[in-house]
């Protein structure tokens, strides 16, 4: 590889202290003659995937005497996980839209796999992108950013992935982004399926000591009903009807992978934002999906620092947000529940109406929520507020929609199903031996009582025989 010019940027080593990465990046610029350096403080750290993203400068071939450079984002993945990201990139950026042309980022070179399983992989952002940051200027995630920054970045992201990429705006013979009828038990399973989680989410329900088949869920001495109970066939709700907006998603939307340029200034562009993280991106996915993806994993930022008033409010609104913003919630975590709502009913209102709208968002939130207890970083305490909150939306979703006939075609519930579990953390002491079984004991005494009987019922009779046969005429 040639060595990194003062021109392009800093060497590998300060910036990228993890010895397997930076022997791949080295030996990447090898083998393509390309320069390879690290800006000073473009690195960002992914969120929930366990992964790790940041910008490089890259060199390309060029005449003597001009070395031009651009911008990538190298995405590290995990182990787990690089199997399905590459699958998402697999799909040609062209075939995304206009939409996709301005805000994704497109995968630029094969991937290459470090020697401990990890998955090293080259985006390139677009050319807004590039335009907007000089060699001095840094790129920002969405979860980097604060305050008001914070709230335009969000509404930006919101309204361009709606009114842009999922436009309303009459075409011939279309009104609007197409609409699709599915039950309620395959709504909340597929979109735990796009998201990871279906694998992961009854272990998550069992690490909470909650059994995945309960109708109800006590938390905090207060029953719910369970959220994942609708996706079993045994659920007099999982037939019931859903309706949904249909159209494109990123399907991993949250603020590490939403990169916002920032001018000379500093200021961020967000505008001119680009999305990484395509392993989710879906054609025929429920509109709702980015929208309660990215305004979980953004809120989720400010829970521990809730009163627990405050972090009732928050559920109450996220539940409810057409009541309006609760008066014991204050700061950037009402306002971003606020954009989101407002954003939503406004797509909306030239389709079914914000009601619709509002109906199919609760449901996405649900699946997200329950998404967000299979995160490992998130748990105990982020991670049970996501199934409360879960759970009460779905107490609000039941309210609201009426079994009806639904309960009627259902099969008959199971009755070995439990009825309730209460939750609790941690389930026991972790690495602890497991105690005797109470019951055991009960058992064992149980025996011994049985045979100290059948013994005295012998010395009895043995006795009786012996009376009767030393008795008088029996001699």
């Amino acid at each position: 590889m040639k060595g990194p010019t003062a021109d392009m940027g800093e060497p590998l080593e300060p910036y990228v202290p993890d010895p397997t990465l930076r022997a791949a990046l080295e030996d990447f610029g090898q083998q393509c003659d390309r320069e390879i350096s690290v800006p000073p403080q473009t690195r960002l750290d992914r969120g929930y995937g366990g992964g790790t993203l940041f910008v490089a400068r890259l060199g390309e071939p060029a005449p003597p005497g001009r070395e031009p450079a651009r911008k990538v984002f190298v995405k590290v993945l995990p182990a787990r996980s690089r199997h399905r990201e590459v699958r998402g990139q697999q799909r040609p950026r062209a075939a995304l839209g206009d939409f996709a042309r301005q805000h994704l980022a497109e995968q630029i070179f094969p991937p290459i796999d470090l020697r401990d399983g990890r998955r090293l992989m080259f985006q390139e952002p677009t050319s807004d992108f590039q335009e907007t940051t000089d060699d001095d200027a840094r790129v920002r995630g969405l979860d980097e950013l604060d305050g008001e920054d914070l709230l335009a970045a969000f509404r930006a992201v919101l309204e361009a992935v709606l009114h842009e990429w999922n436009g309303v705006v009459p075409a011939p013979g279309r009104t609007g982004p197409p609409t699709r009828e599915t039950t309620l038990g395959p709504y909340l399973e597929r979109e735990l399926r796009a998201a990871g989680a279906w694998e992961k989410i009854h272990h998550a329900m069992s690490i909470f000591g909650f059994h995945s088949d309960a109708e109800s869920l006590i938390i905090d001495s207060r029953p719910l009903p369970n959220p994942l109970r609708a996706v079993g066939p045994t659920s007099p709700h999982h037939r019931q009807p859903v309706r949904f907006h249909a159209g494109f998603a990123h399907g991993d939307l949250h603020g590490g992978n939403v990169l916002v340029p920032c001018g000379a200034d500093g200021r961020p562009r967000p505008e001119r934002f680009s999305l990484v993280g395509l392993s989710a991106v879906d054609a025929e996915a429920p509109l709702t999906r980015d929208v309660a993806a990215l305004l979980l994993a953004t809120v989720l930022r400010y829970v521990p620092s809730l009163s627990r008033d405050e972090s009732e409010a928050l559920i109450d609104y996220l539940v409810h947000p057409q009541r309006g913003r609760p008066g014991t919630l204050a700061g950037p975590v009402a306002e971003l529940v606020r954009i989101a709502d407002e954003v939503g009913a406004a797509y909306a209102q030239p389709l079914a109406g914000p009601a619709t709208w509002r109906r199919q968002a609760r449901l996405s939130l649900i699946a997200q929520a329950l998404t967000c207890t299979t995160f490992e970083d998130l748990r105990p305490d982020r991670g049970l507020w996501c199934l409360r909150l879960a759970a009460r939306a779905m107490q609000a979703h039941l309210d609201e929609n009426p079994v009806g006939y639904a309960a009627a075609a259902a099969p008959p519930a199971d009755p070995a199903a439990p009825v309730t579990a209460v939750g609790r953390w941690p389930v026991s002491p972790p690495n602890a031996v497991a105690p005797a079984v109470p019951a055991a004991r009960t058992g064992a005494s149980a025996r011994h009582l049985l045979l100290w009987c059948a013994l005295a019922a012998a010395l009895l009779a043995l006795a009786g025989v012996t009376a009767w046969a030393l008795a008088p005429g029996h001699t």
